[in-house]
């Protein structure tokens, strides 16, 4: 094909050197040829997308994303298509109005390409989507679908959430940028609730410059500013080191030393003993949550929810008020201590993922390196830094402090520009 990026796309198109229906035309092209194997979609009508498009260049340029196709998660509300949210029941379920990110993009100008598969209610039951960098391993949940999009060249960004990990690991397992905002800076209103202190809508893209356009256009009270031009960056392998694969290690260890190399300042650090108890406590947090979220689904309708969807639910009712309190104030003191990290280091930079995708399409991967950050509240960003003979990708992950998206967009651009050489 190749598609274009976010940023490529927006150029041409308002220079007039591509039209928006046919730039619509390359991802519906891209989607005839690859869907059948991929399965990223969980509704597209063509030639919807085509009259959007065609509507687009008639209009005067509405923003950067003006005529840019877009795939929208499955869980996020759309009055125009179907919204199923992973679950049987819901098939053909149209809701009666847009979800507010949804509006926003339309507002923008974007074309609403679709719907992308997603997990059972962005949990871990999925779909049928499968990476497309290699067909017999899963892309990742719970934003399958638009992430396996986004990495098939099927679109240029899509919409996904993170209640866990489901923005970082599957952008690490499909070779592409992942962006999971502080907490609440994309509106939430009208996405199915999971957990609602933890539900976060992330963005998907080629390129880490593309998140810096797309958050600007979508976020437009986000303060914007740079990083600084030598940031001083925490190196920080988590207690979960031992698990992670041989390969994520060498990959992650030959990143930081480039980064070195190119007079980065990588500065080794531990976190403090009280934030190996985070995962434990936001999985506590989330499953109370979800228990009250799908409650009118687990009482009235258990019969068409997966396993694991019923296992957290129960889960979530086991939990005692005395520990989700706990689990409420660990959050808290971990907050003011990751602040304080933040006033001698600009960023943490740890693995994106265990390893590459596993062997398969039945479970999506285990979530337990973005779980404390999604926990914390803080913005997340994973590029990709090497690939396995299997043709897998490896991420790495970056964290900045609350509120500073940009800067953590602008810095991951610099250290990914300077450890590639690109």
């Amino acid at each position: 094909m190749k598609n274009l990026s976010v940023g490529q796309a927006s150029v041409a198109l308002a220079s007039g050197q591509m039209s928006s229906e046919a730039l619509t035309g390359r991802c519906l092209e891209q989607i005839r040829k690859r869907e059948s194997e991929t399965h990223a979609w969980a509704f597209i009508d063509p030639e919807r997308a085509l009259d959007q498009a065609r509507q687009r260049d008639r209009e005067e340029r509405r923003s950067p994303l003006h005529g840019i196709p877009v795939g929208i998660k499955d869980i996020i509300d759309t009055a125009d298509m179907p919204t199923a949210y992973g679950n049987e029941r819901y098939a053909g379920h149209f809701p009666s109005q847009d979800a507010e990110i949804v509006s926003l993009l339309k507002k923008a100008g974007a074309v609403i390409l679709g719907k992308t598969v997603t997990t059972e209610f962005a949990y871990f039951t999925p779909g049928p989507t499968r990476n497309p960098n290699n067909l017999s391993h899963t892309p990742g949940g719970s934003s399958s679908g638009s992430a396996a999009a986004v990495a098939d060249q099927h679109v240029p960004f899509a919409l996904g959430t993170q209640t866990a990990g489901s923005m970082i690991r599957p952008a690490s397992f499909n070779g592409i940028v992942g962006l999971k905002p502080s907490f609440g800076t994309l509106p939430y209103k009208g996405t199915h609730t999971l957990a609602g202190s933890l539900d976060t809508l992330g963005l998907f893209s080629r390129t880490i410059a593309d998140q810096r356009l797309l958050l600007t256009a979508l976020a437009p009270h986000l303060q914007i500013a740079n990083g600084p031009e030598t940031p001083v960056v925490a190196v920080c392998r988590t207690a979960y080191w031992n698990q992670i694969d041989r390969e994520m290690q060498e990959a992650f260890e030959s990143h930081v030393r480039a980064l070195k190399e190119k007079g980065i300042a990588c500065v080794e650090y531990e976190l403090p003993v009280m934030f190996t108890e985070l995962a434990d406590a936001q999985r506590e947090i989330m499953a109370v949550e979800a228990s009250r979220a799908l409650h009118e689904e687990y009482q009235h309708h258990r019969a068409s929810l997966g396993t694991f969807t019923i296992e957290l639910i129960e889960e979530g009712l086991a939990v005692t008020p005395e520990q989700e309190a706990a689990a409420r104030n660990l959050a808290a003191r971990c907050r003011y201590r990751l602040e304080r990290i933040f006033d001698a280091h600009d960023l943490i930079l740890t693995p994106a993922a265990l390893g590459v995708a596993p062997a398969g399409i039945e479970r999506t991967g285990d979530p337990i390196l973005q779980r404390i950050w999604t926990f914390l509240g803080n913005p997340s960003l994973t590029y990709p830094i090497a690939r396995t003979a299997q043709n897998l990708p490896l991420g790495v992950q970056l964290v900045s402090a609350f509120g500073q998206d940009h800067a953590l967009i602008d810095m991951a651009d610099r250290l990914n520009t300077l450890a590639t050489g690109d």
